[in-house]
């Protein structure tokens, strides 16, 4: 059956008399393939990973709806090796394609790292749950990258009054890294893997996919050795982030999953930035 051709009105692109403005339109939990742009660090190559995107734009007060399409149109153009660097250029394309004044992006995956057990070097990947957001307003862009870390701790109480041992647990790492007033051609010079590699420095050992029986040796020796607090972990990382300049604005949160409670431990320690 032949069906008939005829003009196809755009009914998004109807007027709207209730007026009344949308802060937020768009799309969410839209899964996709990306490439994301590797670090320099370590040679890292260019990684694939399986991303959720959130999508939107604001909508006029006069306008009946967005252009949903464009939005993954715009997404999928982006098919080269992907970075925080490039969200500024995503953002503005966005806003291009709908005729917005304000879009937002988040971008959610898991980034491998390989990691090298501390003695039998036995190579394993490490997943991290990293976020990418961006905000561009007329006022300006404001990007944000989000990386999750485990680590162990060893409480330094537990080891001091013990005849033998200490308790120790996992905790997670949350670290928000803030860039306010990007621009499209602004450099970002952090790249994931040293934000994972300052949180893993603040805890008692770092963690290990894979290890053997010279490496658990390891941990737990060395782990014993460095007994950490989560007040001591919070502070050992926001040490390092104020000693760079590149972190000029973060929050950062420390979550102890206690072994020896049934109720768990935190601290955080956030920073603006200076020229906001």
């Amino acid at each position: 059956m032949k069906l008939e051709e005829k003009p196809i009105e755009d009914i998004q692109a109807r007027k709207d008399y209730r007026n009344i403005s949308i802060d937020r339109v768009g799309v969410c939990d839209l899964k996709i393939p990306l490439k994301l742009k590797g670090c320099e660090i370590d040679s890292e190559r260019d990684q694939s990973v399986q991303a959720s995107l959130s999508l939107s734009v604001n909508l006029n007060p006069d306008q009946k709806g967005i252009h949903m399409s464009r939005l993954l149109e715009t997404a999928l153009d982006f098919n080269g090796a992907f970075s925080l660097e490039n969200m500024a250029s995503f953002l503005i394309a966005l806003c291009d394609r709908q005729g917005s004044e304000d879009s937002d992006v988040k971008i959610e995956f898991d980034y491998f790292f390989n990691r090298h057990a501390p003695v039998s070097g036995k190579i394993s990947p490490q997943p991290y749950k990293c976020t990418y957001h961006g905000e561009m307003h007329p006022e300006g862009i404001r990007l944000t990258q989000s990386v999750v870390v485990p680590v162990k701790t060893l409480c330094p109480c537990s080891k001091e009054i013990s005849d033998y041992g200490a308790h120790n647990q996992r905790s997670k790492v949350f670290i928000t890294i803030t860039h306010e007033n990007k621009k499209e051609s602004d450099p970002i010079d952090i790249c994931l893997e040293e934000i994972i590699g300052i949180a893993e420095r603040g805890a008692s050992s770092p963690l290990y996919p894979l290890l053997k029986r010279e490496d658990e040796r390891h941990v737990t020796m060395s782990a014993y050795n460095k007994p950490c607090f989560v007040e001591d972990v919070v502070r050992n990382i926001a040490s390092e982030l104020h000693g760079n300049p590149s972190f000029d604005s973060y929050e950062l949160r420390v979550l102890n999953y206690e072994s020896i409670h049934s109720h768990n431990a935190f601290a955080s320690i956030g920073k603006r930035s200076s020229n906001k």
